[in-house]
């Protein structure tokens, strides 16, 4: 009795307790919703622009620019060098700004500082691009960046803010050398290179490296044939024609995808790139042998030639004892036939 007393009594604060924690988890989960949704970021189309261009002229690029956010933003813009950061073509953005304005980007950009956009709003903006007289022939490259902040749920002190971009690739006409080489070009499976597999899928890795002063898209296909020159895939390369920067490495991968794989195989690449039909071949040969299978699909046959030839002998055994008998018991008889 005493114990269901001090029930009653704990009762209420127990459940005053769960409502403040129910509002509290509740309210939680509302701030991080509107967090997340806010947070969301920026569209903006297109998201690579290439351009040829001759030198003194401008040139305009229309930009669509959306709000995806819950929170009215407020944009700055501004415009940066960008090279490859490595062998899967991310742009780096070059920051120390030592490039000179005959190369530099940065100084060839106009466009609006600053604007404001509503939730779901759609803002056109051009950025005007102006190329220098002296600058140098080849390969320009920049990044028109965007970021927007937003001062949400004021009394928490919660700041957001989403950053995007768009990359321009510029060709200035003059002395171009469009120079591809091929790095390498091999067989793999999960990332490690070989030229024997158990089965497929079969990876081909093939790296291309830059020697020239203008961006190229080295694009084309593997050949994959069987030991009879029968060719079994095609595997395209670069299919998105994605490029490749001066003085950088790209790594371009494609699969042969059959599992069901037996034999020797030989894979050639065929690439074409630049203004003048430039070429890049290379070959490489594979094995492709169950053996774990075979090992399995022997020692079953193993097993089975051992049982086959058990049971012979037993079975000859058991004709060889029968026939014994049969003698004895005829030479037995015969004795009795006589007398």
């Amino acid at each position: 009795m005493r114990i269901l007393i001090k029930l009653f009594k704990i009762l209420p604060g127990a459940l005053t307790l769960i409502f403040i924690f129910s509002v509290l988890i509740t309210n939680s989960a509302m701030a991080e919703s509107i967090i997340a949704n806010a947070a969301q970021g920026i569209e903006i189309s297109p998201a690579l622009v290439e351009l040829n261009a001759a030198k003194g002229n401008t040139y305009n690029i229309v930009l669509n620019i959306k709000n995806i956010t819950a929170s009215t933003l407020s944009y700055t813009s501004s415009t940066d060098d960008f090279a490859a950061a490595d062998e899967s073509g991310s742009p780096k953005i070059v920051l120390d700004g030592q490039l000179p304005t005959t190369a530099s980007v940065k100084t060839w950009v106009n466009m609006d500082a600053g604007f404001t956009l509503q939730p779901r709003q759609t803002k056109t903006i051009t950025a005007s691009i102006l190329v220098p007289a002296d600058a140098e022939p080849g390969g320009h490259y920049g990044i028109l960046r965007f970021s927007g902040v937003a001062s949400t749920m004021e009394d928490s002190g919660v700041s957001l803010s989403t950053s995007a971009g768009v990359l321009v690739l510029i060709r200035v006409a003059g002395d171009i050398t469009e120079k591809a080489s091929l790095t390498s070009f091999y067989s793999a499976q999960n990332d490690k290179q070989s030229w024997f597999f158990e089965n497929g899928p079969i990876d081909f890795v093939t790296r291309i490296q830059n020697e020239g002063n203008v961006h190229v898209k080295p694009a084309g296909n593997i050949e994959v044939r069987d030991v009879f020159n029968n060719l079994v895939s095609m595997v395209p390369v670069n299919e998105e024609k994605s490029n490749i920067l001066p003085n950088s490495i790209r790594k371009f991968s494609g699969q042969f995808g059959q599992n069901w794989l037996f034999g020797h195989y030989t894979a050639s690449l065929a690439l074409g790139y630049g203004t003048t039909g430039q070429a890049i071949t290379a070959t490489t040969s594979f094995w492709v042998i169950p053996y774990k299978l075979i090992l399995v699909g022997l020692f079953a046959l193993a097993t089975i030639i051992f049982v086959l030839v058990r049971l012979i002998k037993v079975y000859n055994g058991y004709i060889i004892k029968k026939a014994k008998n049969e003698e004895d018991n005829k030479n037995k008889n015969e004795p009795d036939q006589k007398s």
